[in-house]
């Protein structure tokens, strides 16, 4: 992968970007990724390389989080927010048209940014991954997030044989650590890759970022939309069922829903064959 660069937000937050070529690549629009909540860059797990086989891809971690920092630890987060920093991402690299997708928050992001875009921007085509217009606050997963979150005991596994137990225990995505169990390669690779981002992902920007994405309701805008959108879901997804996404389907006009078989929240993990999808939608 590429080395990271840095790009400076007026208020001082520092966003860690990196841009990943193929010399093969035949679309010309690159396309903008963004991760999900409490998660960095490298979370996307290698499916960012295979989509830049077809197109550049440019990846980066939300402020706080990561390589990517706040100017102040008090400083307000919003999605609204975290949309100012993708277009400004994007500003930078002088970039003037673009697709985009989203990973769960980091498609809420998305859909934000679509409704914001200035008229020197083009957002030619959306797309939005295992991610719901609203949270269900009493929903048990949701509930069980909060509680997580609120507890004082909260810490991520500190060694790549604790990361593999919480994987293997399947308390969050079931089919993944079925996936994982069978994969025992890519078990290993994916423990260890988040293990060792334990560091730069921050309890309380984890925390805020989960405030930032509980009190965002998407749902009564989602008709004003008019970019081109795919929307893939994992059919067995029980962090964010596939209501969402039939809702995402419904209310967005130009809108495609991809429902994946025996999937779910981690779909780009157990399915990386979506790739073939995006990259059609795209090209």
């Amino acid at each position: 992968m590429s080395e990271t660069s840095f790009f400076e937000q007026q208020d001082g937050s520092k966003i860690a970007y990196k841009i990943l070529k193929s010399a093969n690549a035949k679309n010309e629009v690159p396309l903008v990724m963004i991760i999900g909540l409490s998660t960095t860059k490298e979370q996307f797990y290698g499916f960012e390389k295979e989509l830049a086989k077809y197109q550049q891809v440019i990846v980066f971690d939300n402020r706080g989080i990561g390589e990517s920092t706040v100017a102040s630890p008090n400083d307000p987060m919003t999605l609204e927010l975290l949309a100012q920093d993708t277009i400004g991402l994007i500003k930078h690299l002088g970039i003037k048209k673009f697709n985009l997708l989203g990973e769960a928050m980091g498609a809420r992001i998305g859909v934000l940014l679509s409704l914001k875009l200035s008229s020197d921007l083009k957002l030619e085509k959306l797309i939005i991954i295992n991610s719901a217009p609203r949270i269900d606050t009493n929903s048990k997963v949701v509930q069980a997030v909060e509680a997580l979150y609120e507890s004082s005991t909260f810490s991520l596994p500190k060694t790549v044989q604790e990361q593999k137990d919480e994987f293997l225990k399947g308390e969050r995505d079931p089919i993944l650590a079925k996936y994982l169990l069978e994969h025992p390669d890519k078990l290993e690779q994916i423990a260890e890759i988040t293990v060792n981002l334990a560091p730069r992902r921050p309890l309380e920007i984890m925390k805020r970022q989960w405030e930032a994405n509980k009190s965002c309701d998407l749902t009564p805008r989602l008709k004003e939309i008019q970019t081109p959108t795919l929307i893939i879901h994992g059919e067995s997804n029980t962090t964010v069922p596939i209501e969402n996404a039939e809702i995402f389907n419904r209310e967005i006009p130009n809108s495609v829903l991809i429902k994946v078989p025996n999937a779910g929240h981690s779909v780009f993990i157990t399915s990386p064959e979506i790739a073939n999808k995006i990259n059609e939608f795209c090209n």
